[in-house]
């Protein structure tokens, strides 16, 4: 019988399925909101947390006296407890999920956070880097697997604006940090505040982030090796986050010691050089749709290149955050090219391929600050950030013809 001839029981229970479904869309779009947000939370809590540490190493290397070599072995320190929980985080995040592993991990990584200034001597320093540097490469697989998962249920993407929210805590972290030292505070108590308000924070989103992505069978073991084309896009990524995770760590560390810079001013070049990261990521999408990957890689590498030109030869604080600010810039948008590169140049799963080119960019990330601590020590900080000058010319001028010729099909 058709609607509009029934005695109204049709139409009232057709009006009660279409709100049923209008309501159910409606939870859905209220849920992706709260996922969206509380994964907003965390990249930031992320960002916070790893801009304190970065802005207080100045702080930390005098307390213990470190030398710029001893300095690099605390570095190390993040990097092999990363690399260790890199290598075992991805199976438990495929057998129980982002948010499962999310709601304990970034807790964890606030608690870790607050045991970096209460460590007593360079032995324990170097103990509790391990596990910073653990809790700091397993939230980061977790989040961006939080936010793939989030993004593969939205008709937007997400992930430059998510990595754009990180850039943005080193920024918040780096102004909080260096006004607290101009006002006198000590950097234990600095960290312990910011520490205790991102574990509030992280508590309190955890419970709104997507679930579902768990895999629904068990992962295969076994490694195969990147053929050739992404390993050339891997080279180019490697570089890209030797240079970001070098000039992060060591930014505040050379307006210090090279540049001059007061106590309480030196935090602001890690500040200075998030903030324009951040900026050049919140317009990263729309750069990249307009000019293309191959021209981004070019202009980048020559905006590094003359920013670092100014670090190396006008070692005055000013200059120095000037050069840091065009160093930010030309890096923002590097990573997400080669992603999307990679993603591209494997034969089988685009996945894997934006996960290859990953590894191997990361594992740059994690070795550039303890390498240029090594460097250091044989010709000083200058010197050693000449061999970044010198990555920066091998992504400007080369670089774009490497990517073309791994890009091709």
């Amino acid at each position: 019988m058709p609607l509009e001839e029934s005695d109204g029981i049709g139409q009232d229970a057709a009006m009660h399925q279409e709100a049923t479904y209008a309501g159910a869309a409606l939870a859905s779009a209220e849920e992706q909101g709260r996922s969206r947000l509380a994964a907003s939370l965390l990249f930031l809590v992320n960002g916070i947390g790893f801009g304190t540490w970065a802005a207080l190493i100045p702080s930390i290397k005098q307390k213990f006296g470190l030398t710029e070599s001893m300095l690099g072995w605390v570095l190390l320190s993040l990097a092999a407890g990363a690399m260790i929980s890199m290598s075992l985080v991805g199976r438990v995040l495929a057998r129980h999920g982002s948010r499962s592993l999310l709601r304990w991990l970034a807790p964890a990584y606030c608690i870790a956070l607050a045991m970096i200034p209460l460590a007593p001597n360079p032995a324990v320093l170097f103990v509790v880097g391990i596990l910073f540097g653990a809790f700091k490469g397993s939230l980061d697989v977790s989040e961006n697997a939080q936010a793939m998962t989030i993004e593969s249920r939205r008709s937007t993407p997400i992930m430059s604006n998510l990595q754009a929210l990180w850039s943005l805590g080193g920024l918040i972290a780096a102004t909080a940090v260096g006004m607290a030292l101009r006002n006198g505070a000590e950097p234990v108590a600095i960290t312990l505040s910011i520490a205790g308000v991102l574990l509030l924070t992280s508590l309190f989103c955890t419970g709104s982030l997507a679930g579902g992505d768990a895999a629904a069978t068990k992962p295969k073991g076994g490694f195969t090796m990147p053929d050739s084309r992404l390993l050339r896009i891997g080279a180019l990524a490697f570089l890209v986050l030797f240079m970001e995770g070098a000039m992060m760590d060591w930014s505040a560390v050379y307006a210090r010691s090279v540049a001059q810079a007061a106590d309480w001013l030196a935090p602001f070049a890690f500040g200075a050089f998030s903030l324009s990261m951040a900026t050049g990521r919140f317009l990263g999408d729309r750069i990249l749709a307009k000019h293309g990957g191959l021209t981004v890689l070019r202009v980048s590498g020559i905006l590094i290149f003359i920013g670092l030109l100014i670090v190396v030869f006008l070692p005055f604080w000013q200059m120095t955050f000037v050069g840091l600010g065009f160093a930010g810039l030309g890096l923002a948008n590097m990573v997400p090219v080669l992603l999307v590169a990679g993603g591209r140049a494997h034969k089988g799963s685009v996945a894997q391929g934006v996960a290859t080119v990953s590894v191997i960019g990361y594992f740059g990330f994690l070795v550039g600050p303890p390498a240029i601590g090594g460097l250091s020590h044989w010709v000083g900080l200058p010197g050693a950030f000449g061999m970044i000058l010198f990555f920066a010319l091998l992504l400007a001028l080369p670089g774009p013809a490497v990517l073309r010729s791994a890009s091709k099909a």
